[in-house]
């Protein structure tokens, strides 16, 4: 009888001593054993971070490998939303009007670029989110803008459907849509929200 008396008395500290932290971290009396007994719900991931593991989970998106204006690997769209979906912020290039500078990707955007291929389905290839180097004013440094070089296998200039894209981007919200034929646009579609 003695030796199960310890045994509990071993369990019972053990289990005091995982819950004391806890236990503790709650300042309101009366409800330290409370948080003792239950665990804190998970928080839900934000919906920015969710999004960009979407767009990162699309086959159909892909993502530039360099920038037009300079080298830094950890501005380029693919890792701009890797950043976000880890819960971090995205990174400017470390050139430009905004250098390095930590942004949010705005819901709206992502969600934009995720319909893009879910809801019209297009393929094509993010060349800039934050990254780059944009005018002093640009949306893209707010984290609201995306630049698209290819669509369905065509250079934006070179035959792409640009004018459909750019359709579906108004349709899904954008304020500011720009493509061939706007000044600094004829390779690239640039949707804004």
């Amino acid at each position: 009888m003695k030796h199960l008396a310890v045994c509990v008395t071993v369990t019972v500290s053990a289990i005091a001593l995982t819950a004391g932290p806890a236990a503790s971290a709650d300042p309101s009396p009366g409800k330290r054993g409370e948080a003792a007994r239950h665990h804190a719900p998970a928080q839900p991931a934000s919906e920015s971070a969710r999004l960009a593991r979407s767009v990162l989970n699309t086959k159909g998106i892909t993502y530039a490998k360099a920038h037009v204006g300079g080298t830094d690997k950890m501005s380029l769209p693919r890792q701009n939303l890797v950043d976000v979906a880890n819960g971090r912020l995205a990174r400017t290039s470390s050139w430009g009007h905004k250098k390095g500078a930590r942004v949010a990707l705005d819901t709206r955007m992502l969600n934009g670029v995720l319909k893009l291929n879910t809801q019209y389905h297009y393929k094509f290839e993010i060349s800039e989110l934050v990254g780059g180097e944009h005018s002093r004013t640009s949306k893209h440094y707010e984290g609201r803008a995306v630049d698209v070089t290819w669509i369905n296998g065509r250079h934006v200039g070179k035959n792409a459907d640009h004018r459909g894209l750019m359709k579906a981007c108004r349709k899904l919200g954008a304020r500011l849509v720009l493509g061939p034929g706007d000044k600094n646009h004829s390779t690239h579609v640039h949707c804004q929200w």
